[in-house]
């Protein structure tokens, strides 16, 4: 694939953290739904009388959602697809002016993500390069939200598991199997006492772990210095600064649609992104709270690259011509799901 929306998509599943499919997008919605709970499920727990867990799928992710983002808390984590393991080290802070956040990749080119709320800037330190950027998701581990989550009790079962231990501390464990075909399931650990996600697993469609995500040491609450969050290189003088821009658009009025999307998956986000030197890709984003479906859209000559299909992990990518564009859908669901959702999209040019 060597069109800008392909390489793009790709070298994110493979470099950029918080790329990895727990979800795309934005975070969850305020609370409104009541809370049912189940007080006997934990009679396995030592310790303190457990809290009961919210057996609502809606409820209780949402607040492992919120857990992520309103917590201090430094821990190191691994992800794990297949044979490939990386390492990254979180250093999460807020206070009056929301979130701040250093995420540092412990493995491979070193690179560093500093985050105040949306903002972000990613020192790539062996080419010189500062990356600055709008954050598009807010489900980096362990945050695991895309967008509102108000429709997920319709397309996933939850049941509560059981109680475990992760990285030192009592965690609960639940599961959110899919109703249908077309997603994925989730396996999650959170916390005890504070609900911040602990470990996560993707579940496959024949019952497999796809991947994985799991805090290795943590420490949750107390205050953070915050000198801490700053990026370790001191220096930037001669490197060069690249701005990957998004602008808030409406595809449909250039004549792009998807009229019939997989169930459950809504648009949340329509954009004009610009990188690479390019100004004119199109994105939009279907999602269904946890997990979500990238179209890329690239004006180009009608046989600049080959179509063609990539998987990594949970991750599927379908590249194929329409007309002349170059379509890329891209997403954590099952390769079937990706292709229909390739299917369902339709251009119709302006009169």
């Amino acid at each position: 694939m060597t069109h800008v929306a392909s390489r793009e998509a790709v070298s994110r599943l493979s470099e950029a953290p918080g790329a990895w499919p727990l979800a795309w997008l934005r975070g969850a919605s305020a609370l409104v739904l009541s809370m049912t709970t189940l007080g006997t499920a934990m009679a396995g727990d030592t310790g303190p009388a457990p809290v009961p867990v919210p057996v609502d799928a809606v409820v209780l992710l949402t607040r492992i959602q919120q857990a992520a983002q309103k917590q201090n808390y430094v821990g190191t984590f691994v992800h794990q697809q297949g044979s490939q393991v990386q390492s990254s080290r979180v250093t999460h802070l807020t206070d009056r002016t929301g979130e701040h956040e250093k995420l540092e990749l412990m493995d491979g080119r070193p690179r560093e993500f500093i985050r105040h709320n949306d903002d972000v800037r990613c020192y790539v330190q062996d080419s010189h390069v500062v990356l600055i950027e709008k954050r598009a998701r807010s489900d980096s581990f362990p945050a695991l939200l895309t967008s509102d989550a108000v429709d997920l009790d319709k397309y996933y079962e939850l049941s509560v598991e059981g109680s475990d231990r992760i990285a030192g501390r009592p965690a609960r464990s639940v599961l959110l199997k899919a109703r249908d075909d077309q997603r994925y399931g989730y396996r999650f650990w959170f916390d005890r006492d504070s609900y911040l996600l602990l470990k996560a697993q993707t579940i496959g469609e024949k019952g497999n772990t796809i991947e994985q995500v799991a805090f290795t040491d943590l420490v949750i609450g107390g205050a953070i210095d915050a000198s801490r969050l700053k990026p370790s290189v001191g220096n930037t003088d001669g490197w060069r600064t690249e701005t990957n821009r998004m602008i808030p658009v409406d595809l449909g009025q250039a004549g792009w649609s998807v009229p019939q999307p997989i169930p459950g998956f809504r648009k949340v986000m329509e954009v004009r992104r610009a990188f690479g030197g390019r100004e004119d890709i199109g994105q939009m984003v279907f999602s269904d709270g946890l997990a979500a479906i990238s179209i890329f859209i690239e004006p180009v000559a009608p046989h600049d690259g080959q179509e063609g299909f990539a998987n990594r992990g949970p991750i599927n990518v379908v590249t194929e011509h329409h007309g002349n564009f170059w379509l890329t859908i891209v997403g954590d669901a099952p390769a079937a799901s990706i292709r229909e959702m390739a299917k369902q999209v339709s251009f119709k040019s302006a009169p």
